[in-house]
């Protein structure tokens, strides 16, 4: 064979090796890597923040939106923990839309609907002009504040205690933040409701025929028809009820008589939902109840969760507000919250007739 033809085959042979190799090794892919998969708790993370790891410094940067996002399944098990956590004590704050903030402002910009004048129909005809609607915005602001609490550890607890003592530490400083987010929320969202509800001109409600220890239950079921219908006609989702504990427990305590044809519950004719007394949730009529804890008596609202927006920043992870390489003994949990009526007539208020 010809010395030139030779190598040129060997050549060819070659390439084809490289390329075999290079789709074998393409169609294996590596899991991605855990965020914190570093450190084995949060108090080992504490103690690399103390000796000025970089790490930990990237990874309290990383983490800063993890609070707004939920869990991606990407994340250490610690980290989703501390996440988990706060989420199981923020009840209000889980029944509405969470998102991020944008990085740098002491306030945020979000559109809300002005006038929508949108509609579809059917095409008349082949080449006939579709329906013609207009949407214009109105631009409200929010202002962004700053939720967190401190502790003091000793150099001697940061350098040679145990990790649980640390762990210990920053879980105290984890709940304190739930708590006070939450509450922000829940402020928020009960004043809302409360201005809607009660205000002297176009106030959004839905009236109850009776007052609230009067209701029966063939009117609970009207009301929530009705909501039904002004929910569909504004393009909203009745998503839940959220009820003050006096308007939980009028509901527990509704009694029917006689027999019904229809089955309302899903659970029997002769049942109208169930509760999680310490949950503080249930189905009423199919419809699922969320008491709002230390709302205003007489509070009850259907709550579409687009209604409200929470955006936030920070959290479990962020343990100093300034450089963490020098840090001594100051370690703090700090977010940045802020709270908006981003679809108001997502909020159905029910107003109960004066007793």
């Amino acid at each position: 064979m010809d010395k030139e033809l030779e190598e040129t085959l060997d050549a060819i042979k070659d390439e084809q090796r490289s390329l075999k190799a290079a789709l074998a090794k393409g169609g294996t892919t590596e899991p991605p890597k855990q965020i914190g998969s570093e450190y084995r708790t949060a108090g080992d993370y504490l103690q690399a923040l103390y000796r000025g790891d970089e790490t930990a410094v990237q990874l309290m940067h990383e983490c800063r939106d993890l609070i707004a996002t939920g869990d991606t399944g990407n994340k250490v098990a610690w980290i989703a923990d501390e996440l988990r956590l706060i989420e199981q004590r923020r009840k209000v704050t889980n029944l509405l839309t969470h998102d991020t903030l944008p990085d740098k402002g002491m306030t945020m910009e979000y559109n809300v609907v002005s006038t929508d004048t949108t509609t579809v129909g059917k095409q008349a005809g082949e080449g006939d002009a579709l329906q013609f609607g207009k949407v214009t915005f109105g631009t409200k602001s929010v202002t962004i504040d700053t939720y967190g609490g401190y502790t003091t550890l000793s150099r001697q607890v940061i350098e040679r205690s145990t990790t649980p003592m640390l762990n210990t530490a920053l879980a105290a400083l984890r709940n304190a933040y739930a708590k006070a987010t939450e509450t922000a929320v829940r402020t928020y969202l009960y004043d809302t409701i409360a201005a809607q509800r009660d205000a002297s001109t176009d106030a959004n409600k839905i009236d109850a025929p009776a007052a609230l220890a009067a209701m029966t239950i063939d009117q609970w079921a009207g009301l929530i028809m009705d909501a039904a219908e002004l929910a569909d006609d504004r393009n909203v989702n009745l998503t839940r009820l959220g009820v003050s504990k006096d308007v939980m427990a009028a509901l527990i305590a509704l009694k029917d008589s006689g027999s019904r044809f229809f089955d309302l519950s899903g659970d029997g004719s002769d049942t109208l939902g169930d509760f999680d007394l310490t949950g503080i949730a249930g189905r009423f009529l199919r419809l699922p109840v969320q008491m709002l804890p230390n709302a205003p008596e007489g509070t009850a609202c259907f709550i579409d969760p687009e209604s409200v927006t929470v955006w936030e920043s920070g959290g479990p992870t962020q343990l100093s507000d300034g450089d963490p390489t020098k840090l001594t003994e100051n370690y703090s949990v700090y977010g940045y919250l802020a709270v908006a009526a981003t679809q108001p007539l997502g909020l159905i208020p029910v107003k109960f007739a004066t007793a």
